[in-house]
């Protein structure tokens, strides 16, 4: 990788400074003295408005990531409270609506660079309450139900279990779950996710849901899968190395094959990629980081990536997957990752 020349230096630092200027106006939201000196650094240099501009960004999606360390920094006081009516120009990005309530944390760091500015990890929300397994970041977890069936949760995932007389239910709440499920041909296997059903009578498979999908791959047997009660598989289901991922928005069930072996290649740490958007897999990456992967530049989330990625080390495999299609990844802090176009 060439070196990066003065001009990345310089937007970097600055990046830094506007990062450290958010953190002390989150300390003293009402500190004249504080948003006058920052009205003044704005003012320097249409960058530094840029700067404080993107960096605004990260902090309003940083708010909604778990904290984490709790035990270790939860003696933390909150910030202070905002008053109405202040000055826009100073004022950090209103919340977006996230899962449930905002729980951060959040440490000011001291001296120049702030370095410590959040402590975050991501959470599985309130929904886990209602789960019977659940994991969070980075974490992975296999469980025996009932029937001598196996599933293993993938990480920020959860799942419910009904089982009753002449059916066995799981709902995925969240996340990805591979199942090896025993034959009981009076008792169907089905996992629902969302408004999709996947449904077998005894095999090995996967089912991961995002914000705009579900998606399900098959190992070995056979898995009939619907959408609202209309099949969106093959008749007989989809077999062995046989996949569909389906649009929750637009209803559309897209078809592919499959490795076997890299069915729930997660299971063994990795991500296995083929043709799929940088934004995509920058999405998947953020379930393994314990905090924020902001991607800044939609023209490089567009293109296209294949790749193995060790999903052990998610801060190395984001730089692997920025840079091959010329981006780069700053880590502005250990919870924070900005990926910008070359």
């Amino acid at each position: 990788m060439a070196e990066r020349d003065n001009g990345d230096s310089e937007r970097d630092a600055t990046l830094v400074a506007a990062f450290d200027w958010v953190v002390r106006l989150e300390h003293a939201p009402d500190d004249t003295v504080v948003a006058a000196a920052l009205r003044g650094w704005l003012a320097e240099s249409p960058a530094h408005r840029e700067a404080y501009d993107r960096v605004r960004a990260v902090w309003a999606a940083a708010r909604h990531a778990e904290p984490a360390m709790t035990a270790q920094w939860g003696d933390l006081p909150p910030p202070a409270a905002r008053s109405a009516g202040r000055d826009t120009t100073v004022v950090p990005m209103t919340r977006r609506a996230g899962r449930g309530p905002s729980r951060r944390r959040w440490l000011a760091g001291a001296g120049a660079l702030a370095a410590g500015l959040a402590l975050f990890a991501a959470a599985g929300g309130f929904g886990d309450l209602s789960a019977d397994y659940a994991t969070g970041t980075g974490e992975t977890r296999a469980a025996t139900l009932a029937d001598g069936s196996r599933v293993q949760l993938d990480t920020d995932s959860a799942v419910r279990v009904s089982y009753g007389a002449g059916a066995r239910t799981l709902e995925l709440l969240r996340g990805r779950a591979w199942f090896d499920v025993t034959p009981d041909a009076a008792r169907p296997f089905t996992v629902s996710a969302g408004r999709t059903q996947a449904t077998v009578l005894g095999t090995r498979f996967d089912v991961g849901r995002d914000g705009d999908g579900v998606s399900v791959r098959v190992e070995e047997g056979r898995v009939a899968v619907s959408l609202d009660g209309r099949a969106v598989s093959p008749q007989g289901g989809l077999a062995r190395g046989e996949a569909v991922r389906v649009d929750l928005h637009s209803g559309e069930a897209r078809r592919m094959t499959v490795k076997p072996d890299a069915v729930a290649a997660w299971r063994r740490g990795q991500l296995v990629v083929e043709n799929r958007a940088v934004a995509e897999v920058l999405d998947e990456l953020g379930r393994y980081h314990r905090g924020v992967i902001v991607l800044q530049d939609e023209a490089l989330g567009a293109r296209r990536v294949s790749g193995f990625y060790d999903l052990a080390r998610p801060y190395e495999a984001v730089r692997s997957v920025a840079e091959a299609q010329g981006g780069r990844v700053m880590r502005l802090s250990p919870w924070v990752l900005l990926v910008t176009g070359g």
